[in-house]
């Protein structure tokens, strides 16, 4: 309950409204470039504190899921997926797409970093 009551921190907004103004207005391909920075980071960093996290983590299922050989497959048909995408796209498609990736990157570190500095709206 407390959590749906939490309002999304202006990174957190920002990111979830480039991802929906990207599905909404883009093609599929480039809505793939989008989507896959926060498939692939989660993975890494899921695997990243799975071998520093210390025994009786509060945050152990979500270490667990992430750093997970489930989850970590599911990227692996992502990436695939955006592969076969890109490999089948016009070269300015391709840039569309490689653009998307890199904006939907830059926002998931902005994400992480506001959670990390307990972001919250100003005014």
């Amino acid at each position: 309950m407390a959590f749906a009551q939490t309002p999304l921190s202006p990174a957190c907004h920002h990111y979830v409204s480039y991802l929906l103004a990207t599905a909404y207005a883009e093609p599929y391909e480039v809505l793939l470039g989008a989507l896959l920075p926060c498939f692939w980071i989660y993975a890494e960093v899921g695997r990243d504190i799975l071998v520093r996290a210390p025994p009786g983590n509060p945050y152990q299922a979500w270490i667990d899921t992430y750093a997970g050989e489930e989850f970590h497959a599911a990227v692996g048909r992502v990436i695939a997926a955006t592969d076969e995408a890109a490999a089948g796209a016009s070269p300015a498609l391709r840039e569309r797409m490689h653009a998307a990736f890199r904006r939907a990157t830059q926002l998931e570190w902005m994400f992480w970093d506001s959670a990390y500095r307990l972001e919250g709206w100003q005014v």
